[in-house]
């Protein structure tokens, strides 16, 4: 749409032009160009203009169904709130959507996760997690994959690998962004055999096939420690890479 258009390009006055022209044309806006609208205030870093946007949605919504919030606004707000450092506020949005009587979403609980590990504390993050379980929810590869990211910041490797273990007991096939961050953490942490038994595994199923990144980490490991066999390690790698088509 040219609401999107212009929220793309960061000209939010325009979109807003954009819904006045409709509603005086009487054509009634979709839910969508109102969540195209509040993204595009918090794309282009109007945090203000977002919520007090979003407020016009709850307040209008009581009489005009298509401008009521829903789980894609809530997901949308919650989520900008969190990477803006506003994770108390997050969090009421998130706890007001059941109230409201709009169920989070599975990628709701995914954005509440991702920004409580980078924005607060991870425990609070896999106390998010927990809830999720309980309440029926199936976790997917993102939701592991951003709880993973948190508790290896976190610097507690041992639980991101418990849930790398619970996740592949689940059926949730673990990608290879998942097993790049368990690799290069563990390398950090100096756990060098656990990261290539980690490497090793990845060549045993074609679900998740190394990539450039997985041969980045693995090599500028192997110059850390400088030993003979590290370097026959790194030397194999980069065949590999050849091999691959990565060099």
């Amino acid at each position: 749409t040219l609401a999107d258009g212009w929220c793309r390009v960061k000209d939010t006055s325009r979109a807003l032009d954009i819904l006045r022209q409709m509603v005086e044309s009487g054509i009634a806006p979709t839910k969508a160009t109102y969540n195209i609208i509040l993204k595009g205030f918090f794309r282009s870093g109007q945090l203000q203009h977002a919520w007090d946007f979003f407020l016009q949605m709850k307040k209008r919504g009581s009489n005009d169904e298509n401008c009521k919030p829903d789980v894609v606004s809530y997901t949308t707000v919650l989520h900008e709130l969190g990477v803006a450092g506003q994770l108390d506020k997050a969090r009421k949005v998130f706890d007001e959507m059941s109230r409201e009587g709009c169920k989070p979403s599975t990628a709701t609980y995914n954005a509440l996760i991702q920004v409580t590990c980078k924005k607060g504390n991870v425990e609070d993050a896999v106390a998010v997690f927990d809830d999720m379980i309980r309440k029926g929810y199936v976790p997917n590869v993102v939701t592991y994959t951003v709880l993973i990211r948190g508790l290896c910041h976190a610097r507690k490797i041992d639980r991101a690998m418990k849930l790398l273990d619970r996740m592949k007991r689940e059926g949730c096939e673990p990608d290879v962004q998942i097993h790049n961050v368990l690799i290069r953490y563990s390398f950090e942490e100096g756990e060098i055999e656990k990261s290539l038994d980690l490497f090793d595994t990845m060549s045993k199923g074609e679900e998740c096939l190394r990539n450039q990144d997985t041969y980045n980490i693995i090599i500028s490991a192997m110059f850390v420690r400088k030993r003979a066999a590290d370097m026959a390690v790194a030397a194999r790698m980069v065949v590999e890479m050849v091999d691959r088509g990565y060099l």
